[in-house]
């Protein structure tokens, strides 16, 4: 990368290389001149011959496809990616708008300090950026927030750099993955073990907004149980110093869950102390209840739905016998009725009787006809509250709840079994413990399994 230092080399015809911006763990950042537009962009250049480990390509090519996807105003707007062959070696660049202003890390090295007021409005643009990133589908991390990343400019806009460590909770979830990436001081205590959540950000952006308040590095300040002490450094209002306490605890579910519920404490919406992730979520097709309270989860799967046509024929069997009793009864009366009329007529009362005995023939055949079909469908009725009180009873004696305990459990994933009876195959979710397998959910369709394991991992990444 040392001949890039060089000003006035032109990279694939179009960039004009001004001046180097900075170097960070993954590459070198260039100003430069697009020759198409006459802007100013920044350029992130990796050689290939003077990286010594494969991973710093992954991450490369990875913050090139994140930043393709994004589309916020606080983060610069990605241009081109390309890469640039010479007889010695190969180059990759990532060209990005170039965000106009000085670094957070530059600013405070100049002299720089803000008050309470201009640090609460960095921390709601922040915040804002953040949310926008957890709201994407998957949720994108960027795991390296720190003043050096942060642009501010003159009027006080905000600039979110550097995804050179972005991660997203699919990858993460999915593979697994255990690289250790972030800036010691400003990383989260879970980062440490290579893990990353949606509050792992949060706690960058807290040590960042303590950095600012407290002209330290938070590295520098005390520490209980890991756990930052600032109060006494800093000169801010009760509220502010209660919500920081929060976006930097160690422990992940004591912090914010989202940058959303964050920002909304921040504005006073509600209490800081108070962690409103939604405790009860529904899977998509309503089959699993999943209870999360803190560090207890509870999982309710509601047995197998009877087949449709079975359905069908079980609904059509009530809503027959609602209709059937009050027929059979009406008709019962008026049987009765012309029976009635019958036994009483005398010989001076032939119309009456006529009309009795029409009555009576009339409605008798239907009246028997409905008889039986209730005393059929009462048949039905009463198998279906056997068998309905039968499987409960089943359910309760055969069917024991587990108990694991989250440090017991090493693995969460869908595992696949094959049914030669069938000819074909079936997968079922898997919880790995240290003393036993359990496994469970077989019947259930795909997307509710899927679900339920991607909501376990995630779960279980907060009680790490």
């Amino acid at each position: 990368m040392e001949i890039l230092q060089l000003s006035e080399k032109i990279l694939a015809e179009r960039y004009r290389i001004i001046g180097k911006l900075g170097q960070g763990g993954v590459g070198i950042t260039y100003a430069a001149v697009d020759l198409n537009s006459n802007q100013k962009v920044a350029l992130k250049a990796l050689s290939l011959r003077l990286t010594t480990e494969w991973k710093k390509i992954e991450l490369f090519e990875r913050e090139a496809k994140t930043l393709s996807g994004l589309n916020h105003p606080g983060i610069p707007r990605y241009i081109d990616y390309f890469q640039v062959d010479t007889s010695q070696d190969r180059c990759f660049y990532i060209a990005q708008q170039l965000a106009p202003g000085k670094s957070l890390a530059q600013l405070i090295e100049n002299g720089w300090k803000p008050n309470e007021a201009q640090v609460r409005h960095i921390a709601y643009q922040l915040l804002e950026i953040l949310a926008y990133l957890q709201s994407l589908l998957p949720a994108t991390i960027h795991r390296d927030i720190k003043p050096q990343n942060i642009i501010l400019q003159k009027n006080g806009r905000v600039f979110l750099v550097d995804f050179g460590a972005v991660q997203n909770t699919y990858h993460h979830t999915v593979t697994g993955g255990s690289t250790v990436v972030g800036t010691y001081g400003y990383m989260a205590p879970e980062q440490f073990r290579g893990k990353a959540v949606l509050s792992t950000d949060l706690y960058g952006l807290g040590t960042t907004l303590l950095f600012l308040l407290t002209q330290k590095f938070p590295s520098d300040l005390p520490r209980h149980k890991l756990k930052v002490k600032f109060r006494d450094r800093v000169s801010i209002s009760p509220e502010f110093a209660d919500w920081l306490e929060k976006i930097i605890e160690p422990a992940i579910e004591d912090r914010f869950h989202s940058a959303k519920n964050a920002l909304s404490a921040l504005r006073g919406e509600q209490p800081s102390g108070i962690n409103p992730e939604k405790m009860f979520k529904i899977s998509p097709q309503s089959r699993i209840t999943l209870i999360d309270a803190k560090r207890w989860l509870f999982i309710k799967i509601y047995p197998n739905r009877l087949p449709s046509k079975l359905k069908s024929f079980f609904q059509f069997i009530h809503l027959s016998y609602k209709v059937l009793l009050p027929f059979s009864l009406i008709l019962g009366f008026f049987v009765s009725l012309g029976e009635i009329g019958r036994q009483s007529s005398s010989t001076y009362g032939l119309f009456k009787y006529a009309v009795a005995d029409w009555l009576y023939k009339l409605f008798e055949p239907f009246f028997f006809i409905s008889i039986q079909a209730v005393i059929i469908f009462t048949v039905f009725y009463a198998l279906m509250f056997l068998c309905r009180c039968l499987c409960r009873i089943a359910s309760r004696l055969f069917t024991k709840p587990i108990q694991i305990t989250p440090q017991d459990i090493q693995r969460v994933k869908l595992s696949g079994i094959h049914l030669p009876l069938l000819k074909k195959s079936m997968t079922f979710c898997l919880i790995r413990a240290k003393s036993r397998n359990y496994c469970f959910g077989l019947f259930l369709p795909q997307a509710e399994k899927e679900w339920l394991v991607g909501e376990l991992n995630d779960c279980l990444s907060k009680l790490t």
